[in-house]
């Protein structure tokens, strides 16, 4: 029998990893709780909703056609989803001129697309070659791990084009310079992916009722298992046994599943220390700094111009822009991502600065309508006491190929999750889903 403060499994996160855990082992009656630092669930998922009833998805958005396991949460749990809108052109703003193309590769010479989908061509076949579950045992992924990705691209690419194309679309897709990231890194998430094309069509849909919604289904019938500002402050653990301590109480488990993400490990003493191999992972797992804002207008009238409201920049500051407008167009609504260097620099002004910079960039793009919107929303993730950073972990040189296995190897009873240590779909809400069941099995595998 187990006392008051006694439970099979502890999870630490209420994010998409945590909440998928719970639901599983609620499936098999194992007893468990979730310990989440925040004052509500859904970690990198955030939705609110505008003045006007509109939601407003300030985190984690979208999904791809190839992303099964978010897909039958939409439809299990009913929730509509919208197409991204596509009709009309795309812009690029590349090496300082302008180009209107359909799809996603800009208008450009002959030689540069050559060049462009030779690269990809490349980029796809070597990321075959990587192991999807330990892409840290071949020989390929550790000649890739000793390059960053920029060095990969400027040694692969023939044209000035084609460097720009890459930096401006893989910059977009991690949030971060290409010289901040391993090569492998990227490599590991296109495996993870299928494919660049996946990845390029993973913003294919998003929820009509916001991201959140799903957050909210999913922690319905969770609640009474959920201890809200309750961050992890302590965990003393043994071979089959470990002490959870969080605000002033401890919970007696058998397990503990972490599911945050990896660079919040270091502020939970663990006792005794966790491997070298997993501290020194998780001091080099920043995650890259983001911002998103959100630009409500009264119609989507860049739809008016023959425009999608898809831009790519590689001007400072706006790196995509994407229309979430409403299907029946009853408002506009331009979501706007901003990363790395510019959105540490956007979060040095005031709110007022921050706006009127953005609003310039949507003018160059759209027009001086762009110059009045109703309503704007915006999330420095960077700001966020429990996450400082977004949206996924990309490690630089030589982490994955040294302490990659400490990534999700187990430690005794702790397992870990997280969209980062995903096998399939790795940094993307999918993957914290997939992450979220594998953790599960392995549980059960020792609760045997």
């Amino acid at each position: 029998m187990q006392g008051l403060n006694e439970i099979d499994v502890v999870i630490v996160g209420a994010g998409l990893a945590g909440l998928t855990a719970a639901h599983e082992l609620k499936k098999r009656d194992v007893s468990f709780i979730i310990l989440e630092a925040r004052s509500r669930a859904g970690g990198r998922v955030y939705s609110t909703m505008s003045e006007e009833n509109l939601p407003i998805d300030l985190g984690a958005q979208w999904i791809g056609p190839g992303q099964k396991r978010m897909m039958r949460l939409a439809e299990e749990y009913k929730l509509q989803l919208t197409p991204t809108y596509q009709k009309g052109k795309t812009l690029f703003h590349l090496r300082g001129k302008q180009k209107k193309t359909k799809g996603n590769v800009p208008g450009l010479s002959a030689f540069s697309i050559l060049d462009i989908m030779i690269l990809k061509k490349k980029i796809d076949k070597l990321s075959k070659q990587i192991p999807i579950n330990e892409p840290w045992t071949s020989e390929l992924a550790k000649q890739l791990d000793k390059m960053t990705l920029e060095e990969f691209i400027q040694v692969h690419s023939h044209s000035n084009s084609a460097l720009a194309y890459y930096r401006l679309i893989i910059e977009e897709l991690l949030c971060a310079k290409l010289y901040e990231v391993s090569a492998l890194d990227f490599f590991w998430c296109i495996k993870s992916a299928g494919s660049i094309d996946d990845l390029l069509a993973a913003e294919s849909f998003w929820f009509k009722d916001g991201a959140g919604k799903l957050i909210d289904k999913l922690i319905e019938p969770l609640t009474k298992f959920v201890y809200f500002d309750h961050p992890v402050q302590r965990i003393i653990y043994e071979e089959k046994k470990a002490v959870v301590y969080a605000g002033n109480q401890s919970w007696t488990t058998s397990e503990v599943i972490i599911t945050i993400p990896p660079n919040f490990i270091t502020n939970i003493h663990f006792d005794p220390p966790l491997p070298s191999d997993r501290v020194q992972l998780s001091e080099r797992a920043g995650l890259p700094s983001v911002t998103k804002f959100i630009f409500i207008y009264d119609r989507p009238f860049w739809r008016e111009l023959g425009l999608n409201g898809t831009v790519y920049s590689d001007q400072p500051p706006v790196n995509l822009t994407i229309d979430s407008s409403p299907e029946d167009e009853k408002r506009g609504i331009l979501t706007v991502l901003i990363g790395s260097k510019s959105a540490r620099d956007l979060a040095s002004m005031k709110a007022e600065a921050r706006h009127d910079l953005v609003k310039k960039a949507l003018i160059r793009f759209f027009g001086k309508e762009a110059d009045s919107p109703l309503r704007v929303f915006e999330k420095d993730w960077t700001a966020d006491m429990w996450t400082r950073g977004g949206y996924g972990t990309h490690f630089p040189t030589g982490v994955i190929s040294h302490f990659g296995p400490s990534l999700i190897e187990p430690v005794g009873p702790i397992h870990w999750a997280g969209t980062e240590t995903a096998f399939e779909w790795r940094m993307y809400m999918e993957g914290a889903v997939q992450s979220g069941e594998r953790v599960v099995s392995e549980v059960l595998n020792r609760l045997k």
